[in-house]
């Protein structure tokens, strides 16, 4: 069992119309709701994937309970701490020739009752798995050290975190020594106050990463790939060139096929592959980490890979 942990989840809307025009009132021809949040978007495309994964963090209000319905139907398993505070929503407004607008919400603050609620559960939760991922922002300083409370409490079980975030509960959780790390190229930059440059800006931030005690370091860089590294080897892969339809969540598909590939019991370096052809199937389709086996193994052969060290 996989467990995900999303702190900051989010409905997310998505509105087809002709054209969008400032002042003007739109008729829409579609709406589409899918349960938005990095680590619900892992959980869902490990689910996809065959692999058994449960979801976990806040929702609230009547929008928490919209999106518990959706990963009912899709077949998702979810165990959230209900906040009483409501779920933010996303709005993506999609016009014919491709242009799409976003406005997402701010997200309200937890109770820390909730913070309390949800600490608790993690080792009851994370008893009988394999890994658990920590992923997205968090809420607000009173949950921010959740993530570090994750990832000590998987020690403890003896499994295996994945740390995907970005501000302070991304650097807090970074003193638990999370298995494996994969910030995006500006977050790492925005945490160290480095600029990424130069495959050795690259090859010395991973270093730096491998440094703090983490095993697996993967540094993303969106359509341009991502660099990694496990302990003495350090490698640059690169997506094939494809139509992107909506990048969002690519990273995310990324990480579930990275996992996928560690339940397999592949080498690193294949799981790098086969996470980095994730990302690129995600990015040709506009739903959100949704791919299926067989489109990922399609775009596998065409990814390269490149040995720095």
């Amino acid at each position: 069992m996989i467990t995900t942990v999303t702190l900051n989840p989010m409905l997310d809307k998505t509105i087809d119309v002709a054209s969008l025009e400032r002042g003007r009132i739109h008729r829409a021809s579609r709406m589409q709701m899918v349960a938005g949040g990095k680590g619900i978007n892992v959980a869902r495309q490990l689910h996809r994937l065959g692999i058994l994964v449960q979801a976990t963090g806040f929702l609230g209000g009547e929008t928490g309970q919209v999106i518990r319905t959706l990963l009912d139907t899709e077949g998702v398993f979810h165990d959230f701490i209900d906040t009483g505070v409501r779920t933010r929503e996303g709005v993506t407004y999609r016009e014919p020739d491709g242009t799409v607008t976003a406005v997402f919400e701010p997200a309200e603050r937890v109770p820390l009752e909730a913070v309390h609620a949800l600490s608790k559960k993690f080792h009851d939760l994370f008893q009988r798995g394999s890994w658990i991922v920590c992923s997205g922002s968090s809420t607000g300083y009173e949950a921010d050290d959740l993530y570090y409370e994750a990832i000590l409490t998987a020690h403890k079980c003896g499994v295996m975190s994945v740390l995907d975030s970005y501000g302070n509960a991304f650097s807090l959780a970074l003193k638990a020594v999370p298995s494996l790390v994969k910030p995006n190229k500006h977050e790492y930059e925005e945490t160290f106050g480095v600029q990424l440059a130069s495959d050795q800006d690259f090859l010395t931030a991973l270093h730096h990463l491998l440094s703090l005690g983490v095993q697996y370091a993967v540094l993303s860089d969106g359509a341009n790939g991502c660099y990694a590294a496990v302990r003495g080897h350090y490698w640059k892969i690169t997506p094939p060139s494809v139509v992107a339809a909506n990048p969002v969540g690519s990273g995310d598909a990324m990480v579930a096929g990275i996992l996928y590939g560690f339940q397999q019991g592949w080498k690193f370096e294949r799981c790098l592959v086969f996470g980095t052809a994730a990302g690129a199937a995600n990015a040709q389709k506009w739903e959100v980490a949704n791919s299926q086996l067989q489109e990922i193994l399609e775009l596998e052969p065409r990814v390269t890979v490149k040995r720095l060290r």
